[in-house]
């Protein structure tokens, strides 16, 4: 590890090598590339302009879950440590695959997560390699003598992933299954819910009548940094899933730098905070990243009265489609186009280590991804939490 914290093992990666002789994108295999291991915020953000600048070449300035700072306030959450692979060729940058590192007590565990549940907040790359880059990226954070095991979500088909990345086995697991987070809007919000089914117009429509007119609530389309974090500290105790107070400050940085950011919140006529939502818009998308809600209103569908008033707004506004990151629930997802292919893969080294890591999270924690990934197991679709 170097004194500015970062783990650099600049290695030559030769690329023939490593894809086996893959005859496809010939061009993109030409010659060797540098893979730099960066761990922490602090080393990611030393890296900050280049990273920026590869972000405007690859036309991905519209996703801010790849950009740093957004990756950083997203993943202020406890037992994570962010960390990048930064792949280079001649010097100049052309990747960024993003990662954090499951901690405890503030100790590297040695496994790696990478991408969102639709496969996206992962890789800063020219669209048509970013497996290829993923894969290097794999690569290199597995040449470290300490970590173990990575863990990731990308947006492509399982067949292109085990045709790069090699066959699957007890080490390197792929499951394969399909997203829908991304909802084409109506030119006015009556043609919108015209579009959808009875059930869920009853869930938008029919629940915020009944919640407007037995509970006096207020919508505000827009609302202060301060008032959003009023609002995220209030609901902190009352939503799932359970986050650190840190969490909403980084928000809240985000929602005073970034121009693009929107908050929008419901409330009681008396003051309690009932929901509220965050994201960005940009180039007629509305991006929708958090939703809170208050626990206590499970009866009155707080989530589907929230997408009333926000779909109403974001129509209002124009707004042509409506990005839900991360995955949307089931009420909407059902309408959003198109499907997307995604995989889940975990690539292991051999040995004792991944083999008793696995033995204990699969005991001590549903979920794990060695419980999700564990052959013949297959991957439920991203899902927002619903409260």
């Amino acid at each position: 590890m170097s004194s500015s914290g970062l783990i650099d093992n600049s290695q030559q990666l030769n690329d023939s090598a490593v894809w086996n002789g893959l005859k496809s994108d010939f061009v993109f295999l030409e010659g060797p590339r540098t893979t730099q291991v960066v761990i922490g915020n602090r080393a990611i953000h030393s890296h900050l302009a280049d990273i920026l600048e590869l972000r405007r070449r690859c036309h991905q300035e519209d996703d801010l879950t790849t950009e740093p700072e957004c990756f950083f306030a997203a993943n202020t959450l406890p037992n994570r440590r962010c960390a990048a692979v930064l792949i280079r060729k001649d010097q100049e940058l052309e990747a960024c695959v993003l990662f954090y590192e499951h901690t405890r007590y503030g100790i590297g565990l040695g496994l790696f997560r990478g991408g969102d549940y639709v496969g996206e907040s992962l890789v800063v790359a020219p669209e048509a390699h970013r497996v290829h880059y993923v894969h290097l990226a794999t690569e290199a954070l597995l040449s470290q003598w300490r970590i173990h095991g990575v863990s990731i979500t990308v947006k492509a088909p399982v067949d292109r992933c085990i045709e790069i990345m090699g066959p699957a086995s007890y080490f390197k697991r792929f499951v394969g299954s399909e997203v829908q987070h991304k909802l084409p809007l109506a030119s006015t919000y009556e043609g919108m819910l015209a579009s959808m089914g009875p059930r869920t117009r009853r869930s938008l429509a029919g629940k915020r009548q009944q919640l407007e007119q037995s509970m006096n609530v207020q919508f505000i389309a827009a609302l202060e940094p301060d008032q959003s974090l009023e609002a995220m500290l209030e609901l902190h105790g009352k939503s799932t899933p359970q986050r650190i107070s840190d969490f909403y400050h980084a928000r809240y940085r985000l929602l005073r730098a970034k121009s693009e950011f929107f908050s929008m919140g419901m409330r009681l006529a008396d003051g309690p905070w009932l929901s509220m939502v965050t994201g960005w818009r940009r180039n007629q998308v509305t991006y929708v990243d958090l939703q809170m809600n208050d626990m206590h209103y499970k009866k009155e569908s707080l989530s589907a009265v929230m997408r009333a008033f926000l779909l109403e707004h974001e129509i209002g506004l124009k707004q042509e489609l409506m990005n839900f990151v991360a995955g949307s629930s089931l009420l909407l997802r059902r309408y959003c186009e198109p499907l997307e292919p995604i995989t889940d893969l975990f690539i292991a080294k051999h040995g004792l280590r991944s083999q008793f890591f696995e033995m204990v999270a699969s005991r001590v924690q549903s979920g794990s991804v060695y419980e999700r990934l564990k052959p013949g197991a297959q991957v439920k679709p991203g899902d927002e939490t619903e409260s």
